[in-house]
C-alpha cells in the first residue's frame, strides 16, 4: 500500500511541477520505480488497494493480482525508461510534455489496477486525452493526433456498450462478474484488438507516429498498446469457454501479423518501419493467446495451452523493450540529421553516436530473431506453439492454426528483412549530411540500459520462465545443464537453451576476434554490380532493397514503375488506407446531410432524435437484463 501511495504522489508530483523539465521527468522516473514495486509485491499474493462504495450498487475498487503486477512490471520498466530520456529529449518541446507524460503514465497505473468500470473508462479516457496533446506538440500534426483520437474513442465507445452490458447483467461493475456475458466479451474484445492496432484498425499509426515525437511514439507503440493487450488477457481469462473468440485471434493475429510485416519490409520511414513492426508484434501476441484458450479445455492440450500463454508472456517482453529501445534511438538519430526517411540518416552508429547506432543494431537483431537476444526466444516459441498443431484432434481446427502457422512464418522472414534493411542503412550506412548536436547524455544512457535488457534477457530466459511460474517447461539434457533448457513439450517436441547460446556465440566470437586483430593484410574486392561497371555516382537506395516486396504486393498495392527523363522510381499505394479514406469521405459526407437536412437547429427534428433516443435505451435494458 505505501508503494501505491508513493508511486500515485510522485506521478501527481510530476504533473505540479511540469514547468521545471527535469524535475517532473525525475518524479516521473521515481513514480515508475514505485510502480514496478507494487506489481512484484502483488505478483506472490493479490492485494486489495481500496474498495469505495459510492451507491449500493455501484462502488470503485483498486486491487492488483498476478496478472495486473506483470503488465506493471513490464509497462513501468518501459515508462521510466522513456522518463528518463526524456529529460533531455523535451528540451526541444514546450514544458507541458513533461505534464502530459506524468497524466498519461497516471492514468495507465490506475487503468492496470482498477477493477470496476468506472475507474478504468475515467482512466481509459484521462491516457487518451493525454497523449493527444502530446502528440501535438510536434508542429503540424492536427490530422495525425485527431486520428489517434478517432480510433482511441471508437475503443472508448465499444468499452462503454461493453460495460452497459456488463450492468445489465450484474446490475454492477465490478468486471470480475463479467462471467459468461457474450455482449460485453464481444464489444470489449473490440475495444481492445482496436487498442492493439490490429488490422483493419491500423491505418492511423504509420503517419502519426512517425510525425509525433519519439518518446511519444515509443509509448503509443509499447505502454498504450499493452492496454490493449492486458484487456485481451483480462477478458480472455472471464470466459475461457467461448471459443470463437480463440479461433478469431488466430486467424485474425496471424493475418495482422504478414500484414504488419509486408508493410514494415516495404516502409522507406525511420518511424513507419517500427511502428508497422509494432502490428506484427501485438498480432503475434494475439494469435498466442488464441492457441492457449482454444487449447485450455483438452486435457490432452493442457501443456500445449500452457506453452502458448507464456509464449505470450515472452512476445510482450520482447516487443516492450525491443520496440522500445528501437523508437527511442532511432528518435535520437532522426533529431540528429532531421530527416524522415531512412535514406537520409546514413552512418547513425559512425556520426552521431556508437551507443544510438548500437540501440538500432541490437533493437533490430531481437526484432529480427537473432540468437540469442530475447526476440529470438519468444519467436522460436511462436514457431514451436504453431507447430503443435498436429496435436489437435479436430479436423478443422488442426487446418486453421497450420494455415496460421505457414502466415506467422512468413511474418517473421519478413520482419527480419525489414529490420536489416533499416540497421544496414541507418546505422552502417554511408553519411549522407551533416549531424546536429543535441543534449543527449540521458537518451544516450537510456539506450544503453535498453541494449542491456535486450541482451542480458535472452541470456537469462530461464529464470524468466521461472519467474513468471512455469518452471515445468525447463530441462536438462545431454551437455546442458538442469535448468537451462526451455521445452515446448511432453514428450520432447523442441528445445533451446538460450543462456548455452549465448555463451558460445561470446566464445566464437572471441576466437574470431583474436584471429582477425593477427590479420593486417586485408583483401578487398570490387563490388558486383550483374556484371556492369559501378559508378562512382551509384548509390543502393532503399527503394530498390525493398522493390521486390512492392513488386510482390503488386496485385493488392497496384505497384508500378514510373519514368521521368532519366530518373525512375515505384509507386505504389495501401490498399486497407484507401479504403478507409473512401470510408472517411463517405462519412463526412453523410454526416454533412444530416447536420444541414436534419439535425439544422430544427427543434421538431431535436425532439424527435431526443424520444428515438430514450426509447432505444429502454428497450436495451429491457431486453437484456
Amino acid at each position: 500500500m505505501i508503494f501505491y501511495t508513493l508511486s500515485v504522489v510522485c506521478f501527481l508530483l510530476g504533473i505540479i511541477s511540469f514547468f521545471k523539465n527535469k524535475l517532473s521527468c525525475i518524479f516521473a522516473v521515481l513514480g515508475s520505480v514505485f510502480s514496478i514495486a507494487v506489481g512484484i509485491l502483488g505478483f506472490e499474493r493479490s492485494l486489495n488497494i481500496l474498495n469505495l462504495v459510492l451507491f449500493p450498487d455501484i462502488s470503485l475498487r483498486l486491487g492488483i493480482d498476478k496478472t495486473s503486477s506483470i503488465f506493471l512490471i513490464i509497462a513501468f520498466i518501459s515508462f521510466g525508461i522513456i522518463a528518463f530520456y526524456s529529460i533531455d529529449f523535451n528540451k526541444l518541446f514546450s514544458k507541458k510534455m513533461a505534464l502530459f507524460i506524468n497524466i498519461s503514465m497516471l492514468a495507465m497505473f490506475f487503468i492496470l489496477t482498477s477493477q470496476d468500470a468506472i475507474t478504468f473508462l475515467i482512466s481509459f479516457e484521462c491516457m487518451t486525452i493525454a497523449i493527444f496533446f502530446s502528440i501535438l506538440e510536434r508542429k503540424n500534426t492536427y490530422k495525425e493526433a485527431f486520428s489517434f483520437l478517432a480510433f482511441s474513442e471508437a475503443s472508448s465507445i465499444a468499452l462503454f456498450i461493453a460495460f452497459g452490458a456488463l450492468w445489465a447483467q450484474t446490475g454492477s461493475f465490478i468486471i470480475a462478474n463479467a462471467v459468461g456475458n457474450i455482449v460485453f466479451m464481444s464489444f470489449a474484445y473490440l475495444a481492445f484488438i482496436i487498442k492493439m492496432d490490429i488490422i483493419p484498425f491500423h491505418v492511423w499509426i504509420s503517419s502519426t507516429y512517425s510525425k509525433s515525437p519519439s518518446n511519444v511514439a515509443a509509448i503509443l507503440s509499447v505502454p498504450v498498446t499493452l492496454i490493449g493487450t492486458y484487456g485481451i488477457f483480462r477478458i480472455f481469462a472471464l470466459n475461457p469457454n467461448i471459443e470463437i473468440f480463440a479461433i478469431i485471434s488466430i486467424l485474425l493475429g496471424s493475418v495482422s501479423a504478414l500484414w504488419g510485416a509486408l508493410q514494415a519490409a516495404r516502409s522507406r520511414s525511420l518511424k513507419k518501419l517500427p511502428a508497422y513492426s509494432t502490428i506484427e508484434n501485438n498480432s503475434m501476441i494475439l494469435a498466442s493467446l488464441g492457441i492457449a484458450y482454444l487449447t485450455a479445455n483438452t486435457q490432452s492440450l493442457q501443456y500445449l495451452s500452457q506453452f502458448a500463454m507464456l509464449t505470450a508472456l515472452f512476445i510482450i517482453i520482447s516487443h516492450s523493450f525491443s520496440k522500445t529501445a528501437l523508437f527511442l534511438s532511432i528518435g535520437h538519430a532522426k533529431e540528429a540529421f532531421s530527416e524522415e526517411l531512412i535514406d537520409n540518416v546514413g552512418g547513425v552508429f559512425k556520426y552521431v553516436s556508437k551507443i544510438t547506432g548500437l540501440g538500432i543494431i541490437i533493437a533490430g537483431l531481437s526484432l529480427s530473431a537473432f540468437p540469442p537476444l530475447i526476440g529470438f526466444v519468444s519467436d522460436w516459441m511462436l514457431l514451436e506453439t504453431f507447430f503443435q498443431s498436429y496435436k489437435i484432434d479436430d479436423l478443422s481446427l488442426k487446418l486453421i492454426v497450420t494455415f496460421s502457422a505457414i502466415l506467422i512464418t512468413l511474418a517473421i522472414g519478413l520482419s527480419s528483412f525489414g529490420m536489416k534493411k533499416l540497421i544496414g542503412f541507418s546505422a552502417l550506412g554511408t553519411k549522407t549530411k551533416e549531424v546536429i548536436n543535441i543534449e543527449s547524455l540521458t537518451m544516450k544512457i537510456s539506450e544503453a540500459i535498453l541494449i542491456f535488457l535486450v541482451i542480458a534477457l535472452g541470456f537469462i530466459s530461464p529464470l524468466i520462465v521461472i519467474g513468471l511460474g512455469y518452471p515445468t517447461f525447463l530441462d536438462g539434457l545431454l551437455a546442458v545443464p538442469k535448468p537451462l533448457l526451455i521445452v515446448s513439450s511432453r514428450p520432447i517436441f523442441g528445445v533451446l537453451s538460450p543462456t548455452i547460446f549465448a555463451i558460445m556465440i561470446f566464445i566464437f566470437f572471441v576466437a574470431l576476434w583474436k584471429l582477425k586483430s593477427k590479420e593486417k593484410d586485408v583483401k578487398r574486392v570490387s563490388p558486383w554490380v550483374g556484371g556492369l561497371e559501378a559508378l562512382s555516382t551509384e548509390s543502393f537506395k532503399i527503394g530498390a532493397y525493398s522493390f521486390i516486396v512492392e513488386s510482390l504486393l503488386k496485385p493488392l498495392n497496384q505497384t508500378k514503375e514510373i519514368r521521368e527523363s532519366d530518373t525512375a522510381y515505384v509507386y505504389s499505394i495501401d490498399i486497407i488506407e484507401t479504403f478507409y479514406s473512401f470510408i472517411t469521405k463517405l462519412s463526412n459526407k453523410i454526416s454533412s446531410f444530416f447536420s444541414k437536412t436534419i439535425m439544422n437547429s430544427s427543434i421538431h427534428w431535436y425532439i424527435a432524435y431526443i424520444i428515438g433516443a430514450f426509447i432505444i435505451t429502454l428497450m436495451y435494458f429491457k431486453f437484456t437484463r
